[in-house]
């Protein structure tokens, strides 16, 4: 009876050991890689859906770094046509301070040569790579752009990227093949802007970037023969300009909002899509390791037992020797 009974000891203890060993492998597996699906063996389906989802992923950041390069663009013209109002409206500053009895305007005009010359660099300079919608240095008209505002996912699963067009025609400031085709190279006659329709028959333009096509006008600056009658004309100039720099940068301000609110989006379901995927295969490495523990702790009791059984054995083999 009782070797009868220590053979069973025997048989529950390595059973015991057998399966402990094996549980033990499985959650130092677990531990060491951080995974519970590793492979389609551990769950075929999850593993599947889990692959699909970082798939996805990894399109997602594709198209997160797309839109961030149209972001680049649409924020190197706007940040320039910022400050290209601010300069303006230095300039409007200036020369209502000219209109003063006792200014020296040879020194105004100096002040506004140098804030030409500054507003003329940071247009030139608003490029990102070699796309500068702004200043436009070509033969031809500047025409569209494109830039990927955001993405659609078919009814199928596949992702497409979608553009937005914007007409870099109407936001060229300088344009050195065309003077007429710039906002600030082009010139602009004062007596359609006034409010009583007239003015000194004269039309003016702002800078002169050296265009292979002039425009007819005169440049916006001071001298011994300007008179009380040009500033005034000046001055409605550079209010229209104003007024087009301001539509313009709302124009690229609500483009640059649109791409970042699609990009924003973009970010939130890849992170939604970490998560799941976490869901779906990481291991609670908490609940790993304890498990390994627990383990370790049966894997041991079991070896005593199954050592205690194996000295019973002998001894009663030595005494019916």
């Amino acid at each position: 009876m009782s070797d009868a009974i220590s053979v069973s000891y025997i048989q529950s203890a390595l059973q015991t050991l057998l399966f402990t060993s094996d549980s033990l492998e499985e959650a130092q597996k677990r531990t060491s890689s951080g995974y519970k699906i590793n492979s389609p063996a551990d769950n075929a389906s999850y593993w599947s859906v889990a692959n699909s989802m970082t798939s996805d992923t990894k399109i997602l950041s594709s198209v997160n770094d797309a839109l961030g390069l149209g972001a680049a663009k649409v924020d190197a013209a706007y940040s320039a046509v910022e400050s290209s109002i601010d300069i303006a409206d230095q300039i409007v500053a200036n020369l209502t301070t000219a209109k003063e009895d006792g200014v020296d305007q040879s020194a105004v005009n100096a002040t506004i040569s140098d804030l030409k010359a500054s507003l003329s660099s940071l247009i030139k300079s608003a490029s990102f790579g070699s796309d500068n919608w702004l200043y436009n240095s070509s033969e031809a008209d500047a025409g569209a752009k494109t830039v990927p505002a955001y993405f659609q996912r078919s009814v199928s699963g596949s992702v497409s990227l979608s553009y937005a067009t914007f007409d870099a025609s109407n936001s060229t400031l300088i344009d050195t093949g065309d003077a007429n085709r710039g906002l600030l190279t082009s010139s602009i006659d004062p007596s359609t802007l006034a409010s009583n329709g007239t003015g000194s028959g004269k039309q003016y333009y702002l800078l002169d970037a050296g265009s292979e096509i002039a425009t007819d006008g005169s440049p916006i600056e001071l001298t011994d023969e300007t008179t009380s009658e040009d500033i005034d004309d000046m001055i409605n100039v550079m209010n229209y300009i104003q007024q087009k720099l301001t539509t313009l940068g709302s124009t690229l301000g609500t483009m640059s909002n649109r791409i970042d609110t699609q990009s924003s989006f973009v970010s939130s379901l890849a992170d939604v899509f970490d998560k799941s995927i976490s869901h779906l295969i990481d291991a609670d490495m908490e609940a790993e390791s304890t498990k390994v523990s627990a383990y370790q702790a049966q894997q041991e009791l079991s070896s005593q037992i199954l050592g205690m059984a194996n000295t019973h054995l002998q001894s009663l083999a030595t005494l019916f020797r």
